[in-house]
């Protein structure tokens, strides 16, 4: 899309990026499948307009696998967060990897739409998953902003 510059993220995005998580997740940490990240250390991609970061992604290869940690597009309905996502999978192909795959959570029903129609699949729900997560990050919601209580998480993944 004309006006977006795409790019890998750097050791220069990391205070911003941790900015963004921090105002978008709560903490400049996640928790997800009893795991700690730190998505500004993390590998990723950003989409650049007017020198500010309007969508960045995040993930961790691992196993021939590559795990998206987080996705954030901070402009909607532009394609960011779609071609966040086919650069994620272009560098996993490029690094052997057999899947792409994340967690969402059961709130997330625009997330799970979103994944699907990008051709991922729902692979596993563990359910209660959250409760354990909250452990570790108390301040995870308990509800999302549609009301729906977060309690499962939804792991989608793409075969290569």
């Amino acid at each position: 899309m004309n006006g977006i510059i795409y790019r890998k993220t750097n050791r220069g995005d990391s205070e911003k990026i941790a900015d963004l998580i921090t105002e978008r997740w709560g903490d400049e940490y996640i928790v997800v499948h009893n795991t700690i990240y730190l998505p500004k250390n993390l590998d990723g991609f950003a989409a650049i307009i007017e020198n500010k970061i309007a969508g960045v992604v995040t993930y961790i290869i691992e196993n021939n696998k590559c795990e998206i940690v987080t996705l954030d597009s901070f402009e909607q309905n532009k394609g960011i967060g779609s071609r966040l996502i086919e650069l994620v999978i272009k560098e996993a192909k490029e690094k052997r990897c057999s899947c792409v795959w994340l967690i969402t959570t059961n709130d997330n029903e625009r997330a799970a739409q979103f994944y699907e129609k990008r051709g991922f699949n729902l692979e596993e729900v563990s359910y209660g998953a959250v409760d354990d997560s909250r452990k570790i990050k108390p301040s995870i919601p308990l509800k999302g902003e549609n009301g729906i209580e977060i309690k499962d998480e939804l792991k989608f993944s793409l075969m290569l």
